[in-house]
């Protein structure tokens, strides 16, 4: 049963309950209180009676008669009742219950009736074959001799109106229980419609339309329930889209991690080919193979980072004071093999600045960018990494001379497997991923990335940090050393050319 058809019943039932009790109830109380008119009208009459009995037997004591007393007594007595304009029947006996005068009195079987002691007034109803009727007795001392004086009081007139009023009442009681069904119905429908609503939203949400929302109409506590179910199902919505973004990370994670092993694996096979053959040094060859093992640590700490930050998205907890022209050095050595093989030259412009970062993951963003940058290169042209406070913190920027995105929103190449060039992609088995991750680890330090390209011109990518992650010394130091030394001299001391 629905709830509204259940809210409708209950109320139709009380109102039921209310409603007949407290007709009838209405109709007891009427009844009563004309029966009771009817009791004392029966009792005035009777002192009236007493009244007169009492005046004529006075009269009987100086009104010689040929008459015996009792026989004088009963004369009296039906004269009375004959002239008394009586709207009950009365009947009057001696002691020993002989009718001395009666005037309308029904007939009842004297078994049915009691004798009254002195000072007593008896009333029943009696029933009777033309109905219930009051029966009133009482006893009347007069002279030498007492005198029983009944009275009735016919109640058919009494039970027929109540009878009436109570078919009365039963149509009254169809027709507003009618009224008040059809009422109840319409009323209970309007207040258990935003139930229904959120019940209908309910299923929605439950059958996967995580973007249901209720309107939220009714009264106040309705209105109160449909914002609450709003919130939780937006907060339900948020959930599921976390629940299918982090499963969606979990899937392309071994595709991630693959091509940040791929990064490293190239400087090791870089240095392998050129241990093999290139005749080398004793401390040269000490070197590669210096880099070499700490490429291969790399790839394994590397490993376990990446689990951290994409599968936990868990906050940085092992971020540290790094030297940012020590941290761009390492970048760059690991380079050089890809430089040499493609002619590619090289200028870095570092400020000394201190900041506080993850290194391994760091490395991984800035290798990841310069990888690009390698690769969208013509030989002989120049790459440049340049690091700098600015008004709103510090920031990297890598920029080449290459062929440029031709997308003209450059920013999408920051999301997962969006590549510009398919072919050259494939070619040097890329997946897309790579500026993807790298502005997922940006982002885990509270930076940004952002790109600016022009098709045939080249590229610049900037990771921009917040102020925060810079150490205000190194910031004091780095602009009085751009004061005293001219950008000129700068770049001639920080500029490498690799042929």
């Amino acid at each position: 049963m629905k709830l509204r058809h259940q809210l409708a019943l209950s109320a139709f039932a009380v109102f039921a309950l209310i409603f007949s009790g407290s007709g009838l109830t209405l109709i007891e109380i009427s009844a009563r209180l004309r029966q009771q008119d009817q009791i004392d009208a029966l009792i005035a009459q009777n002192r009236a009676i007493d009244g007169m009995l009492s005046s004529a037997a006075a009269l009987m004591a100086f009104t010689p008669s040929s008459f015996s007393p009792q026989r004088q007594l009963q004369n009296q007595l039906e004269k009375i009742l004959a002239d008394s304009a009586l709207e009950t029947g009365v009947r009057i006996l001696d002691e020993e219950g002989r009718i001395l005068a009666d005037s309308g009195f029904p007939k009842i079987d004297d078994a049915q009736m009691e004798t009254p002691q002195n000072d007593q007034i008896w009333m029943k109803i009696k029933n009777t074959a033309a109905g219930p009727v009051l029966i009133s007795a009482h006893v009347l001392p007069l002279n030498d001799t007492r005198l029983i004086i009944q009275s009735s009081a016919d109640l058919r007139t009494l039970r027929r109106d109540v009878q009436n009023q109570l078919g009365l009442f039963f149509f009254i009681n169809l027709a507003a229980y009618a009224v008040y069904w059809l009422a109840m119905i319409v009323v209970s429908r309007h207040l258990t419609q935003p139930v229904e609503q959120l019940a209908e939203g309910e299923r929605q949400i439950a059958g996967g339309r995580w973007s249901q929302r209720v309107p939220v109409s009714g009264a106040q506590e309705l209105k109160a329930l449909a914002e609450n179910f709003n919130r939780m199902a937006e907060t339900v919505e948020q959930k599921v889209a976390e629940l299918e973004t982090e499963n969606q990370e979990k899937e392309i994670f071994i595709n991630n991690l693959s091509h940040e092993m791929k990064t490293p694996l190239t400087s090791i096979l870089g240095y392998t080919q050129l241990l093999r053959r290139t005749k080398m040094s004793p401390q040269d060859a000490e070197q590669a193979l210096d880099i070499i093992e700490s490429e291969a640590r790399r790839m394994e700490r590397l490993s376990s980072r990446l689990m951290q930050l994409i599968v936990a998205a868990r906050p940085l907890s092992e971020c540290s004071a790094a030297a940012l022209d020590s941290f761009i050095e390492q970048a760059v050595l690991r380079l050089k093999p890809a430089l040499r093989e493609k002619s590619l030259r090289l200028c870095v412009e570092c400020e000394p600045l201190t900041v506080l970062i993850d290194e391994e993951l760091m490395q991984a963003a800035l290798r990841n960018v310069l990888d690009n940058a390698v690769k969208a290169s013509q030989p002989q042209t120049l790459i440049t990494i340049e690091a700098k406070t600015t008004e709103t913190g510090w920031q990297i920027a890598v920029r080449d001379e290459g062929c440029g995105i031709q997308d003209p929103h450059p920013e999408r190449m920051l999301q997962p497997f969006v590549m510009e060039d398919q072919a050259r992609s494939r070619k040097h088995h890329g997946a897309g991923l790579g500026l993807a991750l790298t502005q997922r680890i940006v982002q885990a330090h509270g930076g940004m990335v952002e790109i600016d390209s022009q098709p045939g011109h080249g590229t610049e990518v900037r990771f921009v940090f917040p102020p925060e992650t810079l150490i205000a010394d190194a910031k004091a130091e780095a602009s009085q050393t751009k004061a005293r030394t001219g950008k000129s001299e700068q770049d001639k001391e920080k500029t490498h050319e690799e042929q």
